[in-house]
């Protein structure tokens, strides 16, 4: 919403948020909807809107390391009692499907901003 709303109050909102996120928004599941994946992709989406090279390193280094954390603990899904589910928001297509848009996020839209898929022209 930033190109809409040229405003800095809006603008240290977004900064304050993404200081949060990386103090605070890690190590609880790596799901979608509340994990460290959908929180992942909130600094992801701020760095590249605000084409901000720090944000993006910091982002790929937190994705490092919360792919230690899969490869030392398995999947971690956002349901009670650890139980590993198939969804989207809180499961096993969700993570699958943050770490596809990790790899390619130009081809890979966000489903959390609800972004379109990129058309290619013929």
């Amino acid at each position: 919403m930033l190109p809409e709303a040229d405003d800095p109050v809006i603008l240290d909102e977004v900064k304050t948020a993404i200081g949060t996120t990386i103090r605070e928004g890690f190590g609880y599941s790596h799901s979608l909807c509340h994990g460290d994946l959908g929180n992942l992709d909130l600094l992801l989406e701020a760095g590249r809107k605000l084409q901000d090279p720090e944000l993006s390193a910091k982002t790929m280094d937190i994705a490092g390391a919360i792919l230690a954390s899969i490869e030392a603990n398995g999947w971690l899904c956002g349901a009670s009692l650890g139980v590993e589910v198939p969804g989207l928001m809180t499961g096993l297509a969700g993570i699958g499907y943050e770490l596809l848009r990790l790899a390619e996020p130009e081809r890979v839209p966000s489903v959390l901003v609800l972004d379109p898929p990129p058309f290619s022209k013929g």
